[in-house]
């Protein structure tokens, strides 16, 4: 609050708000004029629920190489082995080049090959040993995720 030159008593204009909110909405219910239009895409929800499913789908994909691991040396002295160093081997190259905080991580599109890579490559693997439903789900989700969160990003 403060005065201008002829004294009368200026009280500071409120922050921008986004259009479509109730506080951007003028007397009218209209969206007012004078603040921006959201970003196209700017969609918090979906994004959110987009997020969580490529979080639940990075477990499925760790979960899948130690199960998938497992079940090819079924048999082996190796076994439990692989079932641990699998998902380790994929831990340790999504930590490397795919999580946001990776130290080296690639130009694009690289992370996104990569990705693909892996899991299509567990897919394949749940697929080749008579999972073809859980494979394709992995897969598949992966690419309608990434689909979604293109659609969304900012």
């Amino acid at each position: 609050m403060g005065h201008d030159r002829t004294g009368i008593v200026v009280f500071p204009s409120p922050a921008p708000t986004r259009r479509g909110t109730v506080a951007s909405m003028t007397a009218t219910a209209q969206p007012d004029p004078d603040l921006p239009a959201p970003p196209e895409g700017d969609h918090p929800a979906v994004r959110g629920v987009a997020l969580l499913t490529r979080f639940a789908l990075e477990l499925a994909l760790f979960a899948g190489a130690s199960w998938g691991a497992f079940a090819a040396s079924s048999h082996h002295w190796w076994q439990w082995p692989a079932a641990i160093l699998a998902p380790a081997a994929v831990v340790v190259a999504w930590g490397a080049w795919l999580s946001p905080r990776a130290r080296h991580r690639p130009p694009e599109p690289t992370p996104v090959l990569i990705e693909a890579a892996l899991f299509g490559a567990v897919g394949a693997l749940l697929w080749g040993l008579g999972h073809p439903v859980l494979g394709a789900v992995l897969a598949g989700g992966w690419l309608v995720d990434r689909v979604v969160l293109a659609a969304v990003r900012r």
